[in-house]
């Protein structure tokens, strides 16, 4: 019995072009979904070499320097345009080429090194932060991936200098999050020499800017079975072809008011053919591997200016008074600093997991990376509008230095964009959910099948039975932490045991119905993301105690928890933590603490109600409010 509708099949193929099917065995992530807790594929917590340590040191030093005397964040947001000074600025620098190798002009660095920048200039300029992130980590990533040794010689080193800019094409007037949806599109000419790309792109940031575009469009590919349909594939546009236009170089926004989101037509715009990235028909895949790094570029955003809310709202706990004390005293107060503690500590945790998985060209971290935005977006905005909260009618105002505004108000608006940028909130809990499900449906599809022949697949029904013993029964269990995390270690192995259990129960409940059931997959998917984002902070608490005890400070080290004892982790000074000082081990392990007695406590509430809740009454509240007939229920 397959476990998915045709049509809903179809949709699943569309998505499958997402994923790296080179990938063996499953990642982190898709493994919790069987019950398999693999623990020590995180450990040791990813660390910087003390090379690109000390080169990202050095970088940081000099771009505190530049953003503190070139870039006036509230200018950028008022005037809605980063000056020209300033992106050439980056290019000296060379923060607009540190991922392109030197071979091209770019400075070689570290994945984790680039998004220790982008943290860094997150908390001063987002909007500064997001041109740099377009052009980096989506935009010049897809040639660096998948171009070919030509095009990356034509291209790389004018971006990897910061001479041109790059964008990244993907979202249409109708088209958001359904990247395989696409309707601009492209067909080869009659004589085979260039293709002819028609349509509309929006939501466009850089390209009015731009020297080069990634562009994604519809193409008529035949297997080799004979059979056509249409596939997206990549494109390298620049403005200077014929057919190209821009729209409009900008729409006023809400939020990161400084960068620019181009509308562009392309009016039968004649791209040569050996402006194809990657195969044809092969855009989708272009598409994963480039998000993979910009969902990660923009955890470390959103860490950014979350560590920054966190410091600006300790400060003010600790000196506003009303009622004749600190606001601080006060226990409604207390409970939003830890929380927005324990949400950054988190943050910071899973972005730097994931940095270390791109450094180490890890397999099949689609899920990792998802998971990694979808957390540190929707954690970086609660911080930030907590931070508010705790600065009061202050935090509110536009920022004016003289009058002690601290800037929460643009921050605020900034933060509430990653919630909806490179897959939606919503979107992004759907395929954490579903694609962690697909694999163990697909298990149970094929056992099924065995099942009507058990005599000559008595071998595929006992492996799975001895899996099934192992993985449901037996559950996964952890060994490998420091005595003074084990009972954490252990709780996440035991809700590691209960979310394939409830994962087993809903595919046997809903079946192929589960693809409808998204108040049910919320739930799958949000107690997937803590258990992740747990054992993150127990492989960066891990990583603090082997620190504090190889340096023999019995634990009072100062630390900040992902790899060196000098108080942040990547190498560097402790400069700024999220604390205005270095943290010793006791106070990180009890923010780790916290965090997991928090998330345990949320995964337990979400799979009891898996089963247990008043769904159909929402459900059937929102279909009245809607208009929509009771035959579409």
């Amino acid at each position: 019995m397959p476990m998915f509708k045709r049509a809903d099949q179809e949709q699943m193929e569309k998505a499958q072009d997402l994923i790296d099917e080179s990938a063996g065995e499953p990642g982190f992530v898709k493994s919790l979904y069987f019950g398999r807790l693999h623990l020590d594929d995180l450990l040791p917590y990813p660390k910087q070499s003390e090379t690109d340590a000390a080169r990202t040191d050095e970088l940081l030093a000099r771009l505190d320097e530049f953003l503190k005397n070139e870039v006036d964040a509230d200018d950028i947001d008022v005037h809605e345009r980063i000056p020209q000074h300033v992106i050439d600025g980056l290019g000296r620098l060379g923060v607009l080429g540190m991922t392109v190798p030197a071979e091209f002009g770019g400075g070689g660095f570290s994945h984790t090194a680039y998004c220790r920048v982008i943290e860094r200039v997150a908390r001063h300029c987002a909007s500064t932060a997001v041109l740099i992130g377009a052009h980096q980590s989506i935009g010049l990533k897809a040639i660096l991936l998948m171009g070919t040794p030509e095009q990356k010689a034509a291209f790389l080193p004018d971006l990897a200098a910061g001479r041109k800019l790059a964008a990244f094409c993907l979202s249409e007037p109708d088209v958001g999050s359904d990247a395989a949806s696409v309707q601009c599109h492209a067909r080869l000419s009659d004589d085979g020499s260039h293709w002819v790309l028609s349509g509309t792109k929006r939501y466009a940031t850089n390209a009015a800017l731009a020297g080069v575009m990634t562009v994604m469009a519809k193409t008529s590919v035949t297997d080799a079975k004979g059979k056509t349909r249409d596939k997206v594939t990549a494109f390298l546009v620049t403005p200077d072809l014929p057919g190209f236009e821009i729209v409009s170089n900008n729409r006023s926004k809400c939020g990161i008011r400084g960068s620019w989101q181009a509308t562009l037509r392309f009016n039968d715009m004649r791209v040569p053919t050996d402006r194809v990235l990657g195969a044809v028909g092969g855009g989708l895949k272009v598409a994963l591997n480039v998000l993979n790094f910009g969902r990660c570029t923009l955890s470390a955003g959103c860490l950014g200016g979350a560590k920054k809310a966190l410091e600006l709202s300790i400060a003010r706990a600790r000196n506003r008074k009303q009622f004749g004390r600190e606001v601080g005293r006060f226990g409604l107060v207390k409970q939003k600093i830890a929380g927005m503690a324990e949400s950054v500590y988190a943050m910071d945790a899973l972005t730097y997991l994931c940095s270390g998985m791109v450094d180490a060209h890890a397999a099949d971290i689609a899920m990792e990376t998802a998971i990694a935005k979808l957390f540190c977006s929707e954690a970086g905005w609660q911080v930030v509008d907590d931070a508010v909260q705790i600065w009061g009618g202050e935090g509110y105002m536009r920022e004016d230095a003289a009058a002690g505004a601290p800037g929460l108000e643009r921050m605020l608006r900034d933060a509430r964009i990653n919630r909806i940028v490179e897959g939606t909130t919503e979107v992004m809990t759907a395929f954490v959910a579903l694609m962690g499900m697909k694999g163990v449906g697909e298990s149970f599809e094929a056992v099924l099948r065995a099942g009507k022949h058990p005599i000559g697949n008595f071998g595929r029904l006992a492996q799975f039975a001895k899996q099934q013993w192992r993985d449901i029964v037996v559950g996964a269990d952890c060994h490998c932490l420091h005595p003074s995390i084990a009972k954490e270690g252990h709780a996440l192995a035991r809700l590691t045991h209960q979310l394939a259990v409830a994962v087993h129960r809903a595919l046997r409940t809903w079946r192929e119905g589960i693809l409808d059931q998204q108040l049910v997959q919320q739930r799958i998917a949000w107690a997937a993301v803590d258990l992740y984002a747990m054992a993150a902070v127990l492989a960066k608490m891990q990583a603090a105690i082997e620190r504090a005890n190889a340096a023999g400070t019995n634990g009072h080290a100062p630390t900040n928890g992902n790899g060196h004892p000098d108080g942040n982790g990547h190498g560097h000074a402790p400069a700024a933590t999220p604390f205005g000082q270095s943290m010793p081990l006791s106070q990180e392990l009890a923010l780790g603490r916290r965090f997991c007695h928090a998330a345990t406590e949320r995964i337990n509430a979400r799979l009891h109600s898996l089963f247990t809740n008043r769904d159909a009454e929402v459900l059937a509240l929102a279909d009245d409010l809607l208009g929509w007939p009771k035959a579409e229920e």
